[in-house]
């Protein structure tokens, strides 16, 4: 019984990690694309900083975050182990349009398959 409590918990801590990135990745992908496409053309077109000021600060702080919960998320994964490429490009995804959303879908199957390989008792009661 307690090998099973061990792995419940592993697999909440695998939710959790995986939610916080995925929040983290949306969060940070809207607001880098708000920057880009909105902000960045009012502040040289418009003369307008405010959006660039205010939505770069917050993008900024965030990406942190988002580094911090990829990380998280990779390390849960097995990715110190065995893929630090993976991992760079997952933190490097923050940096491009669109690529934290790709970077967030890849993620999730790969956080499905491994609740696919798990039991699927166990998997219903952990995820639910």
């Amino acid at each position: 019984m307690p090998a099973d409590r061990g792995r419940v918990n592993s697999q909440r801590r695998l939710t959790g990690s995986f939610w916080r990135y995925r929040i983290m990745a949306f969060t940070t992908g809207t607001l880098f694309l708000v920057l880009v496409f909105i902000g960045v053309p009012l502040k040289y077109w418009g003369d307008n900083n405010l959006i660039a000021a205010v939505v770069g600060t917050a993008h900024g702080f965030l990406f942190m975050v988002y580094l911090l919960t990829a990380l998280d998320i990779g390390s849960r994964l097995g990715w110190l182990r065995r893929s630090w490429l993976k991992l760079g490009l997952v933190m490097l995804a923050g940096t491009l349009p669109f690529a934290s959303f790709y970077a967030e879908h890849r993620i999730r199957g790969e956080y499905l398959a491994r609740l696919g390989s798990r039991d699927p008792a166990e998997s219903a009661s952990t995820v639910g």
